[in-house]
């Protein structure tokens, strides 16, 4: 037989199982868990894509970056999610090498809880840092005045909100407060957790427990991702870019940020878009990625044939649905390249029985 019709009768053939299920009532399950980030587009992922396969269930539990490297790590989960790349540290945790494959890319927003502000406002990197270093205490500090002259700033405290759990948001806030402050980067740094200067009293745990956080007590400000802010009906400022441009976070924005970026050497991904170059760079955005092992031999057939369908329907149909909740789409370069590795992952093969059904 001709490798060109191997290779049809093999998608015939995974998928009439992968459709058996609809039929004997023998639903497929994935289990995932992780980043809280990206956790909209995946529900509504899921929901698209189980109307489409009924006989395929995915379940999603939003716990933080932290977990979800914790659970893949351990095989709790058949994908992790996380808005960092894994660490040294946590690579050498795992038990076999693990792909991190980019899903959509997102900015994190600076929230805001000032109910009788009138006109909107604008923050730069360098009082965004002080703010949360514990300098600025108050909103009508000299240095937020100077960057909103025409708008009447209140005399209230700054109540400081902050993730408590571990948290890819978290990272990609800290990534970009460590490029723009020396003093953060030298005395705090980067990473899904960090030693909080301020803010404590106000931790909350994942993006929607931020958003709750700052809409306690009027004077809230804190960093989540943009559609958990709207959903709260929260307000987010204009950040000063690299280019000393005031922009909002927006598709395009966050878009421009990534075309800005370098690519990191001798790799598809950019570990870092924050901070980007470019008059309509969005500073303060990064990608979030799904962790699936590369070898899928020790999961159930059915399931593993079903997780990477799954992997090749959001970097290809899946990628429309990402602007409709303010997620900005993989670039196609870099899509190309990550479903050639998602090609490359071994599956395991369908018993007997499974065939002949």
């Amino acid at each position: 037989m001709r490798a060109s019709h191997r290779a049809v009768w093999r998608l015939v053939l995974v998928t009439a199982v992968l459709l058996l299920p609809a039929c004997i009532g023998d639903q497929i399950e994935l289990q995932g868990a992780g980043a809280t980030f990206p956790a909209p587009i995946y529900a509504r992922w899921q929901a698209l894509y189980h109307r489409t396969h009924p006989g395929i269930a995915i379940h999603y539990r939003a716990v933080g970056s932290g977990q979800g490297i914790r659970a893949i790590t351990a095989r709790d989960v058949d994908f992790g999610a996380s808005d960092a790349l894994l660490k040294k540290s946590e690579m050498r945790a795992l038990p076999a090498p693990l792909l991190s494959i980019p899903t959509v890319l997102g900015p994190v927003v600076i929230a805001y809880n000032l109910p009788d502000l009138e006109g909107e406002l604008t923050l730069s990197g360098e009082t965004i840092a002080a703010i949360y270093l514990g300098a600025i205490t108050h909103w009508n500090d000299a240095r937020i005045s100077e960057l909103n002259p025409d708008v009447e700033l209140p005399p209230l405290p700054i109540r400081v909100a902050h993730r408590s759990d571990s948290s890819g948001t978290t990272y990609i806030f800290t990534d970009y407060l460590s490029a723009v402050s020396e003093e953060w980067r030298e005395d705090i740094g980067k990473g899904k957790r960090v030693f909080w200067p301020t803010g404590n009293e106000w931790a909350g745990e994942g993006n929607d427990g931020v958003a709750h956080r700052i809409l306690l007590e009027p004077g809230g400000i804190g960093y989540l991702e943009l559609k958990y802010a709207q959903n709260a009906g929260l307000r987010y400022a204009a950040v000063l870019n690299r280019a000393g441009k005031r922009v909002y976070p927006s598709v395009e924005s966050v878009q421009q940020a990534e075309r800005n970026t370098p690519a990191t050497a001798g790799t598809h991904l950019k570990a870092s878009i924050v901070n980007a170059p470019g008059e309509h760079s969005y500073p303060i955005a990064g990608f979030t990625y799904l962790l699936v092992y590369r070898d899928l031999s020790y999961m159930e057939p059915r399931r593993a044939h079903a997780l990477v369908e799954y992997l090749r329907w959001i970097l290809g149909e899946g990628q429309s649905e990402a602007p409709k909740l303010h997620y900005t789409p993989i670039p196609l370069s870099v899509r190309q390249v990550v479903l050639k590795q998602i090609d490359g992952i071994t599956l395991p093969a369908f018993a007997e029985q499974e065939t002949a059904r």
